[in-house]
């Protein structure tokens, strides 16, 4: 009869110095888009009724939904992009940051809205919010973490 000695878990190799903040980077990004688009989707439910609800301009519950689930979704992602790139430096929060701001920031800054009924100053403010948001979560990350460690 053959004996098993001690079980040795297999030595995973270390991730190489890109691979890491690309997938906390993707994962952030993932992370916010599905909460912010599943709050957008409630708001949207809960506020708009009738087919010509997208004809005429947005109630203020459905914009405020909007913006909620942004700050949800901004706060989430840089959680999470800050969860997955602990030990290194908070640069690929700052990226996430950017690349939801500039997202959020083009229609602003071509002088349109996304949606024609939406107010005027919704996507700039959408921007602020997703950039403030993911900074913030991300600091929130690094906090709970040093207060773990320490």
């Amino acid at each position: 009869m053959h004996e098993r000695g001690p079980s040795v878990p297999p030595v995973t190799p270390p991730t190489s110095s890109f691979v890491r903040p690309a997938i906390g980077l993707l994962a952030g990004i993932g992370v916010a888009l599905l909460l912010i688009a599943a709050g957008t989707v409630l708001a949207g439910v809960l506020t708009l009724h009738g087919v010509e609800a997208l004809s005429r301009p947005f109630p203020a519950g459905y914009v405020w939904g909007k913006l909620v689930a942004a700050v949800i979704g901004a706060l989430a992602g840089g959680f999470t992009t800050s969860r997955i790139t602990v030990g290194r430096s908070s640069y690929t929060v700052v990226v996430l940051a950017v690349i939801l701001f500039v997202a959020a920031a083009g229609p602003a800054l071509r002088g349109t809205n996304a949606f024609p009924h939406d107010p005027s100053w919704f996507p700039l403010t959408l921007a602020v919010v997703e950039l403030v948001g993911v900074s913030i979560g991300g600091l929130l990350e690094r906090r709970l973490e040093s207060r773990g460690a320490a």
